[in-house]
């Protein structure tokens, strides 16, 4: 089995044009708000050239740390799980997730403002036009306060394979995996039967990680050990269990 592991970052020469592209963008942005401070909605329209700029520089710069190892990951412990004997492998905030929360909160209260400076200052329009859009970055804010859009964590108990990340439940019987194998920064853990995974929204469908049927990908990303090490405690605990021999129903 190929198990690619190669993946592309910006080399030095994009990197160079990232960065300018983003400082150039919001000091053009700086410079149409100053020209705009005596006119409020034209002075909150021209921030947007601010708000894309910055953006531009956050999103590089966690991409770009994101792809490098993570220092201080947080070991694996055994604990309970649901009424089971667990190891738990916690998953580690990701630069690049944080550099998502700081996009999502600029947007969400760039919308939010230009709703109120509309309402004010134009129309009673643009805080109907802006309403969803603020709603809609903010949201993952606040669900990740509440615990239900978070980075998750991974159990493996002596049945089965439990993978909770960014909304998403996901869970599989040890008897029921037929092979898995990293794959990027994930692990892919394949079934004998697509149906024997089952699955569960922690967040509203809107904001919730993306549910494909029959597929169980877990993130591996910030998880000690990385997608070889789970890959490979997958398979074994899969062996394992599909190897025990069987009762029979009329006694040991």
């Amino acid at each position: 089995m190929v198990q690619l592991r190669e993946f592309q970052t910006p080399g030095p020469v994009l990197t160079v044009v990232g960065l300018i592209t983003g400082v150039g963008v919001t000091g053009i942005g700086i410079g149409l708000v100053a020209r705009n401070y005596d006119d409020p909605f034209a002075a909150v329209w021209s921030s947007l050239f601010v708000l894309g700029g910055l953006i531009c520089l956050i999103s590089y710069v966690g991409l770009i740390l994101g792809k490098r190892p993570q220092p201080g990951l947080r070991p694996p412990r055994d604990t309970t799980f649901e009424n089971e004997q667990a190891r738990y492998l916690p998953r580690s905030a990701n630069p690049a997730a944080v550099a998502g929360n700081i996009v999502y909160a600029l947007l969400g209260g760039w919308f939010l403002f230009m709703g109120v400076v509309g309402a004010v200052e134009d129309s009673w329009l643009w805080p109907v036009l802006a309403a969803f859009p603020a709603a809609y970055f903010l949201g993952f804010l606040v669900l990740r306060v509440a615990g239900r859009f978070r980075s998750g964590s991974v159990w493996l108990t002596e049945t089965r394979i439990v993978d909770e990340h960014l909304g998403l439940r996901r869970e599989i019987e040890l008897t029921n995996v037929k092979t898995a194998y990293d794959l990027f920064d994930a692990v892919r853990v394949e079934p004998e039967d697509p149906s024997s995974i089952r699955y569960k929204r922690l967040a509203p469908r809107l904001w919730c990680a993306r549910l494909v049927p029959g597929e169980m990908l877990i993130q591996a990303n910030g998880l000690k050990g990385g997608p070889e090490g789970l890959a490979a405690e997958v398979r074994e605990r899969a062996v394992a269990a599909q190897s025990e021999p069987k009762r029979r129903w009329w006694g040991p």
